[in-house]
C-alpha cells in the first residue's frame, strides 16, 4: 500500500499538543498503550549537530527542510564527538526546539538513549539500543502512551524482543557499511535483514549504509521504513524523492 503522509498527518492518533497537555511530569501507567502506527517509520531521520561538524544553525535547517519535504519521523541523537552530550543544559535546550519544530509538522519525536529528556521535554517516543539502559527499565520509566524503540541485529535479539508487548519498533542495521556511527559494526546486508525482519513480530526500521540507490532494495526486504542521517542530508530533492518512493515502492 502507498504511504501518503498528508493522508497520515490527519488521521494519525498522534497529537502533539493533547500529548503535552496530559503527559504529566513523573510518569503513570493508567492509559493503555495506543496502537502504534508503522507509516511513523516510513522516512524516519535520526541526527544530531555532531553530524554537521557542531553547528547547530545548519542541524536546525536541514531538520526544518526535511520535514517540509514529508519525513515521517525524527530522533534527536545528539551524542559522541563533537556533539553537546557534555553539555546537559544546551542539550536539552536543543531538543525542545526540535520538539517545537517536529510539532509544527505533526510528526514524533524520537529521543536516543535518554529517558530523563524525552520526559523532561514531553517527546512522542524513545529508542534504546543494545549497550544503552535497558529495554526493561526503559519501558518501567516512561509514561505509557511514550513509544518505544529498540535496536536489534540478531536472532537472538529479535526472538527476547518479540516476547516484549510493550516494544512499538525494532530499527535493524547497520545495513551497509557506515561511517555515520563509529560502534555500528559489521554490515548486515539484505538477506539478514529480510531474515530479521520476517522474524519480528514487531514493525521494523532499517539503517546504515543506505543511500538513494538502495532505498527500493531496502524496501524489499519488507521493512516498514528507513532510517538514516547522510541518506537524507543528502538528498538534493528529497520531496521529490519521498514521493517518488512512496508511489513506485
Amino acid at each position: 500500500m502507498t504511504f501518503d503522509p498528508e493522508h497520515w498527518k490527519k488521521t494519525t492518533i498522534f497529537d502533539p499538543q493533547t500529548l503535552r497537555e496530559n503527559t504529566p511530569s513523573s510518569p503513570k501507567k493508567s492509559k493503555a498503550k495506543p496502537t502504534f502506527d508503522p507509516n511513523i517509520l516510513t522516512w524516519y531521520f535520526v541526527a544530531g549537530t555532531q553530524d554537521f561538524n557542531g553547528d547547530e544553525s545548519a542541524f536546525l535547517a536541514q531538520l526544518e527542510r526535511l520535514l517540509e519535504a514529508g519525513i515521517t519521523a525524527f530522533q534527536f541523537r545528539e551524542k559522541g564527538p563533537g556533539s553537546l552530550e557534555a553539555f546537559p543544559t544546551k542539550r536539552q535546550h536543543l531538543a525542545e526546539r526540535c520538539h517545537a519544530l517536529t510539532k509544527q509538522y505533526h510528526i514524533p519525536l524520537f529521543i536516543d538513549d535518554d529517558v530523563d529528556l524525552a520526559i523532561a521535554i514531553h517527546a512522542e517516543g524513545i529508542h534504546t539500543g543494545q549497550k544503552d539502559e535497558a529495554i526493561t527499565s526503559v519501558i518501567g520509566r516512561v509514561p505509557t502512551d511514550m513509544m518505544i524503540g529498540l535496536s536489534c541485529n540478531t536472532t537472538s535479539e529479535i526472538h527476547a524482543a518479540n516476547q516484549i508487548a510493550a516494544i512499538d519498533y525494532i530499527g535493524v542495521g547497520t545495513v551497509f557499511p557506515t561511517a555515520t556511527k563509529s560502534d555500528a559494526g559489521q554490515a548486515l546486508g539484505l538477506e539478514k535483514l529480510t531474515m530479521l525482519t520476517q522474524l519480528s513480530i514487531h514493525p521494523v526500521v532499517a539503517i546504515g549504509g543506505i543511500t538513494e540507490e538502495r532505498v527500493f532494495d531496502v524496501f524489499a526486504s519488507g521493512v516498514d521504513g528507513i532510517a538514516a542521517v547522510r541518506l537524507f542530508a543528502t538528498l538534493s530533492n528529497p520531496k521529490m524523492t519521498f514521493a517518488h518512493c512512496n508511489h513506485h515502492r
